[in-house]
C-alpha cells in the first residue's frame, strides 16, 4: 500500500506526519512500514538522525527501473534502501539538496511497482506543484493526506485545488484532509463541504512528539540528572512514545488509512495505476490536479475578514 503525505503550501508538518504514520501502522508479521521521502525540493530524515547517504531515494530509483523480480510473501524489497532510525523507523532518506532528488522522483513516479512491493510505504511527497513529479506520484498512491494550516488562507487555497481532490477520487485515490490546529476552528463539515475533502484527523501541537521524531536527544553539556532522565526515558520504550499526542493521532489516522488498503485487491499490485485524466468537455470544470485548478470558491473558507463571522458562510 502506497500512503502519500502533502501540502499545497509550504510543507507545514509534511515530514512529521508521514514518519508518525510509518511509526505508528498498524503491526503485521508480513509488513513492515517504512517512510520514504520523496520530496522533490530535498528531504531532512537524513539530516535530522545524522545518517550517511550510501543508500536513500537515490539507490531505490536505480532499483525501480530495474526489471521487477519475484518477491516472497515477507520480503519487503524497500528495506535494502533504508536505515533505522529513532524509535525503530525503517527510512528510505533523501539528500537535502534539490538538485538530488528531482531526477529520483521522476523515476519513481514512472516506476512505482517498487513503492507498492514495500506492502505500507508512507511516501513524504512534500509540497506539490502542477506537472511535478510530486503530482504523479498522488496518482499511484492507494491513498492521499493533505497536510493544512487551520488557516483561512490556508484552507481557501485546498478549496481553490478542488480539481485535485476529484481528479484523484475519480482516479480511484481517496483523499483526506489532516488539519494542523491553529487558534482560529473550523468545523470538520465546513471544511469538508468547502474543500471537497473530508477530514481525516486534526494534528495537535505536540513540541515533545515532534522533536522525538526528529530524533533530538540530550543537547552536549547537559547535566548528569538530565542524561539520566534521557536514558530512563528511552528504557521505559513504546509505552511512553505511544502516549504522547502526535502518536496517538497518528495511530488513529494510520488505522482510518490502512482500511482503504484492505478494500484494494489484494497482491503487490494492489490497484493498478490509474488510466490519465481526460480532457474535460468546454461546459465542465478541469478535473485534473496538474493542469491548471478553477478560480477560487466564494464561501467561509475563502474569505479573510476579520472577526468570528468571518469563517461563516455569506
Amino acid at each position: 500500500m502506497i500512503v502519500s503525505v502533502c501540502s499545497l503550501a509550504g510543507a507545514p508538518g509534511v515530514t512529521t506526519l508521514a514518519a508518525a504514520l510509518a511509526m505508528c501502522w498498524p503491526p503485521s508479521p508480513l509488513c513492515v512500514p517504512v517512510m520514504v521521502e520523496a520530496d522533490a525540493s530535498g528531504g531532512d530524515m537524513r539530516l535530522w538522525h545524522r545518517r550517511g547517504g550510501e543508500r536513500g531515494l537515490g539507490t531505490l530509483a536505480a532499483a525501480s527501473r530495474r526489471p521487477r523480480p519475484a518477491h516472497g510473501a515477507g520480503d519487503n524489497p524497500l528495506l535494502e534502501h533504508a536505515e533505522e532510525v529513532t524509535g525503530g523507523l525503517h527510512v528510505v532518506t533523501a539528500p537535502s539538496a534539490p538538485h538530488q532528488c528531482t531526477a529520483a522522483v521522476e523515476e519513481l513516479a514512472q516506476h512505482p511497482w517498487l513503492l507498492r512491493a514495500g506492502r505500507a510505504a508512507v511516501v513524504d511527497v512534500g509540497r506539490i506543484s502542477p506537472r511535478s513529479a510530486g503530482a504523479r506520484l498522488l496518482l499511484c498512491s492507494d491513498a492521499v493526506v493533505v497536510v493544512v494550516r487551520e488557516d483561512p488562507a490556508q484552507l481557501a487555497r485546498l478549496a481553490a485545488s478542488s480539481a485535485v481532490v476529484s481528479a484523484l477520487e475519480e482516479a480511484g485515490v481517496p483523499v483526506g484532509v489532516a488539519l494542523m490546529e491553529g487558534p482560529r476552528r473550523f468545523a470538520d463539515r465546513e471544511v469538508a463541504e468547502q474543500t471537497q475533502a473530508p477530514v481525516w484527523a486534526r494534528l495537535p501541537q505536540d513540541p515533545a512528539g515532534a522533536a522525538f521524531l526528529r530524533g533530538e536527544g540530550v543537547r552536549a553539556g547537559s547535566g548528569v540528572w538530565t542524561r539520566l532522565r534521557e536514558w530512563a526515558r528511552e528504557r521505559r520504550g513504546e509505552a511512553e512514545v505511544e502516549g504522547l499526542a502526535l502518536m496517538r493521532t497518528a495511530r488513529d489516522l494510520a488505522e482510518r488509512v490502512e482500511a482503504y488498503g484492505r478494500r484494494a485487491p489484494s497482491g503487490t499490485g494492489a490497484r493498478p495505476a490509474p488510466p490519465e485524466v481526460r480532457a474535460p468537455a468546454p461546459d465542465q470544470p478541469q478535473p485534473t490536479a496538474i493542469a491548471a485548478p478553477p478560480p477560487p470558491r466564494t464561501g467561509s473558507l475563502a474569505v479573510t475578514g476579520a472577526g468570528a463571522g468571518a469563517g461563516r458562510a455569506a
